[in-house]
């Protein structure tokens, strides 16, 4: 997850088939396109980072295969649900900005 965040969140990764927040508008056009993969870069570095951390303390502590299968999938579970919102709402944000004239493709990154 860490590895496809960074990319994302550093606008490295172009509109295309494979990678990234894919949805009729973000697909739309370059602006969009990065605004909403970049906050999906966030969550995805954040739940990376914390699925390896909770993986570890459960180990760590002595947690049983189920407990410990439990917690990773809870966390990551919600990490990808956060990302989800995140994106969707950045997708809002920068609709929002379009239709009251203040918005520039400088502002498509400048949100997280």
């Amino acid at each position: 997850m860490v590895a496809c965040g960074i990319p994302l969140f550093r606008r490295r990764i172009g509109r295309n088939k494979w990678l990234g927040f894919r949805t009729k508008l973000s697909m739309s056009d370059d602006a969009m396109w990065y605004a909403t993969n970049r906050a999906a870069g966030v969550w995805l570095i954040v739940t990376g980072i914390g699925t390896a951390l909770a993986a570890g303390a459960a180990s760590f502590i002595g947690m049983n295969d189920i407990e410990s299968a439990t917690l990773v999938t809870g966390g990551m579970l919600t990490g990808i649900t956060l990302c989800v919102l995140a994106s969707l709402a950045e997708q809002r944000r920068v609709l929002d900005e379009r239709n009251h004239g203040d918005f520039s493709e400088v502002d498509a990154g400048r949100h997280v």
